[in-house]
């Protein structure tokens, strides 16, 4: 039976929630005090001790060292956080052409990451080297808790029945779940990429304390997230699309029109077309960066309309969502960061909300894939902790 991490079930009703509730606090900001944590969750103080007794027997909590004596009178207060010497979240970020694994611990801080070449093959192949691949990273972290597998693509995931379609890499309705927990024996997390990034910027990443979030992602493919209030909005159906976001540019697109987000600013698009400027001899994007940091006029050129087509489209949806924060992930971000001015300048010059400057880069910077891909399993952690870790009794 593959035990996928999707559905909203629970184990400990009220009890459960009380320990989630300690558990976001402590994470958004800890280390706190006992009774510091009872003034964040207006939980009694034994109702949160009992709680924090539950989630140190677990291995997610843990007591930092007793200060040394002040003088003063009275018990010293003990503070506690999160244990991230225990339990670690394993991710998997299956792109068009990388295949990214990655160990984060609770606090979000990526352990190890490793990037290999999407396999060719057909789906059950690849997800079968995947999982394999995957006991084999894993081997290296014997003294670690293994919570699970996260799996995070680009196309349409299924996470009720374990199922992914993904266009660009020829998969429809690839049974995932079932093929890495019958190879791992862990429960799996599906997710589609933008989402899981954008619950990684809402775990740990600058959209934490932000009421509103706009998430931009950029790479290969284009996507967009919105949170609000902590949660992220999920639509029913099929997942929905920026890639024929109109942004002026003047690339033609196989939907027939011209000037399409994702062919504009993909990155693989991008070196096609250096290359037949003759800016490279081959797709490589630290060649043609290096290109144009050499001062390069067409390769300066390319890069530049790139990253006016990126400041656009966010303005674009930046004005439809008129969030407080908006959060900016993905190599075609990161990876030439000279350019951002260039993104904030065509931003600027496009948006048509008065107090623009909410824009801010993911913290994840080139690790963000490989965050996002362990964000679901944390995600589930600290909403049902005792249904990822049953305690005893």
């Amino acid at each position: 039976m593959v035990r996928t991490l999707g559905g909203e079930g629970t184990v400990g009703g009220v009890r459960e929630a009380n320990a989630a509730a300690v558990l976001g606090a402590i994470r958004t900001h800890g280390p706190l005090s006992r009774a510091a944590v009872a003034r964040r969750t207006s939980l009694s103080m034994p109702t949160v001790s009992r709680q924090i007794a539950t989630l140190i027997d677990l291995g997610l909590l843990s007591e930092l060292p007793v200060p040394p004596p002040t003088g003063e009178v009275g018990r010293p207060t003990v503070p506690v956080d999160l244990n991230e010497d225990v339990i670690a979240a394993c991710g998997v970020h299956v792109g068009i052409t990388t295949i990214t694994y990655g160990l984060s611990t609770l606090r979000g801080v990526l352990l190890d990451s490793v990037r290999v070449p999407t396999p060719r093959g057909s789906a059950e192949e690849v997800l079968t080297d995947i999982a394999h691949e995957v006991g084999a990273f894993l081997a290296g972290w014997p003294e670690r808790r293994i919570i699970g597998v996260g799996l995070a693509i680009g196309g349409q995931v299924d996470p009720q029945r374990g199922l992914l379609t993904h266009g660009p890499l020829g998969w429809r309705d690839a049974p995932a779940a079932a093929i890495l927990e019958a190879v791992t024996r862990l429960p799996v997390h599906l997710d589609g990429h933008v989402p899981a990034m954008a619950t990684a910027e809402l775990l740990f990443g600058e959209a934490v304390h932000a009421r509103s979030a706009l998430y931009v992602y950029a790479r290969e493919m284009v996507g967009v997230a919105v949170a609000v209030d902590g949660v992220l909005h999920r639509g029913p159906g099929q997942s929905g699309s920026i890639a024929h976001l109109p942004v002026g540019s003047d690339v033609s697109c196989p939907c027939g029109k011209v000037g399409c987000l994702e062919v504009t600013v993909a990155e693989r698009a991008v070196l096609e077309r250096a290359v037949r400027a003759g800016v490279i001899s081959r797709p490589d994007f630290r060649a043609l960066r290096a290109a144009a940091l050499a001062g390069d006029t067409a390769a300066r050129h390319i890069l530049t309309e790139r990253a006016r087509a990126l400041g656009t489209a966010v303005a674009l949806l930046r004005d439809i969502v008129n969030p407080e924060l908006v959060v900016l992930g993905g190599q075609a971000f990161t990876d030439a960061p000279e350019q951002l001015p260039v993104v904030r300048q065509a931003y600027e010059a496009t948006t048509s909300l008065p107090g623009g400057d909410i824009l801010t880069t993911s913290r994840f910077g080139p690790d963000v894939q490989a965050m996002a891909a362990c964000t679901g399993l944390l995600t589930r952690l600290y909403t049902h902790p005792f249904s990822v870790l049953p305690p005893s009794g």
